[in-house]
């Protein structure tokens, strides 16, 4: 039997699947790796390592195919996609991988705003631009700081870009991953000679641009396909289109709306081309919600002896957490305040404050800071839902999309297959090979509804207004400390 494996590589782990022609994924493997923090603000990536952990779990995927008779007809990725790194003409690695958590560039995102100011930036990436989120600002700390290793560059690009190097002997980067370089104009789909220009930056040392349903080679005999950034294959995997949303629950949350007209693209949130040309997508990005939850349980939770705990003790609190407040900004935040500097922080706690109110509180924050992102979606992309599907980890906690639901007001629909990144990029090489000829094969059933409980609606609307005053009071203090 034919099938097809996607590669999925997260910031915390690689998951590779294995999708049959009738759109059911038979095989999954996951491993997880670690970070790298060699400086205060500093977050980097061992790319080699990474490779060497995705050519054994592909092999190995080949093998548990061919134990049953089957063959792999394609190879397709997704990765996040907010990661530089420097390569020579062979394709290895100059340095260390720098990702979307690293701060370090702050002073050359500076520069580029100073320089080009940020209404040029938008115009042509339709995004803002912040210190290694827009992988721009890396690659000029490296010419600032670290000349010989910029100056020994062959091939700038992302995580896809070394994969697929190594896959194929290709240097490549589909559009997906291309609109969150700062460089790239996603209305126009190239390179910005404008930007390059004024940056210093050559467009020689650029990977070339391609549709992420394009083969750029082979490994081991089976065809490779570029594939895409992991949550347009989650959307593509849901089969989103204009005028939609869907809600991603793992270290982050993220809200992902679909629209046909570049101008709806707001710039409090990310923006990216879709796989299809003449879409694009916008995320309102959280950046650690889901970290946060898993951060309460590895300090606070883990001798208990089920991680069902996670759901079992909110229970034990009530609506509003007991006068307890949590601000959900772990490692800074993006959509939609877009502060480096702003920190979490649990308000209102008092001598009767328990585990069950902390944790709760981390879900009604986040929940609290979802709205926000619905807010600005309902109003600038003219969407008034309903209901939203829900993928991810993090959806199938019933308590914590219980809270979602009541403060967004909105029914969710839980989805079966939580892998989408994986999924979404089978189904990418699947179309682009002709496995596929019709995607309503696809195959990602509602296994549960979460119904908004209309009691709750006054009680929430409070404790948001209450919400919507924790970050602006705390914000001078978070630049304080910063310093």
């Amino acid at each position: 039997m034919s099938h097809i494996i996607g590669i999925d590589i997260g910031t915390s782990g690689i998951k590779v699947g294995a999708v049959d022609k009738e759109a059911n994924l038979t095989f999954f493997i996951k491993q997880s790796y670690s970070l790298l923090y060699p400086e205060s603000g500093w977050v980097e990536l061992n790319f080699p390592v990474i490779w060497k952990k995705v050519k054994t779990i592909i092999e190995e995927m080949i093998k548990k195919v061919s134990e049953i008779s089957g063959v792999v007809d394609a190879i397709s990725l997704s990765t996040f996609c907010n990661s530089s790194v420097h390569l020579d003409a062979r394709g290895k690695t100059l340095s260390n991988g720098i990702i979307y958590l690293d701060r370090r560039s702050i002073t050359q995102a500076k520069h580029v705003r100073e320089t080009l100011s940020d209404e040029y930036i938008f115009d042509i990436t339709r995004n803002r631009l912040e210190p290694g989120m827009y992988t721009v600002t890396s690659l000029l700390w490296m010419k600032a700081n670290q000349p010989e290793i910029y100056n020994n560059t062959d091939k700038w690009g992302n995580l896809s870009t070394y994969i697929l190097y190594k896959l194929t002997g290709e240097f490549v980067m589909d559009w997906t991953q291309a609109s969150y370089t700062g460089l790239y104009n996603v209305i126009e789909y190239k390179w910005s000679d404008e930007i390059c220009e004024l940056l210093g930056v050559s467009k020689s040392i650029l990977p070339e641009v391609v549709s992420p349903f394009e083969i750029i080679g082979n490994f081991k005999g089976i065809p490779v396909v570029a594939g895409a950034a992991d949550t347009a294959c989650s959307s593509f995997s849901l089969g989103l289109k204009p005028s939609q949303m869907f809600e991603s629950v793992g270290t982050s949350n993220v809200l992902t709306v679909c629209t046909d007209d570049p101008g709806q693209m707001d710039r409090r949130f990310l923006n990216r081309c879709y796989i299809w040309k003449g879409q694009w997508l916008s995320h309102g990005a959280m950046s650690t919600p889901g970290a946060s939850v898993d951060w309460f349980y590895r300090n606070f939770l883990e001798n208990e002896k089920s991680i069902s705990i996670l759901e079992k003790l909110p229970n034990e609190s009530e609506i509003g957490s007991n006068g307890v407040f949590f601000l959900p900004y772990m490692l800074g935040e993006r959509s939609p305040i877009w502060d480096p500097n702003a920190r979490g922080v649990f308000a209102g706690l008092q001598l009767t404050s328990s585990k069950a109110d902390m944790l709760r509180a981390i879900y009604e924050g986040a929940a609290f800071g979802l709205r926000q992102l619905y807010e600005i979606i309902e109003k600038k992309y003219d969407l008034q839902l309903e209901t939203f599907p829900s993928i991810g980890g993090g959806s199938k906690n019933k308590i914590w999309a219980q809270i979602k639901a009541n403060v967004l007001k909105k029914e969710i629909e839980i989805k079966e297959v939580s892998e989408t990144g994986v999924y979404g990029s089978c189904l990418i090489a699947g179309k682009s090979i002709g496995f596929f000829d019709n995607l309503d094969i696809v195959k990602n059933k509602t296994v549960s509804h979460v119904i908004p409980e209309e009691s709750t609606f006054v009680k929430y609307d409070d404790l948001y207004y209450k919400f919507n005053l924790l970050y602006p009071a705390m914000k001078d203090f978070f630049q304080i400390i910063a310093k």
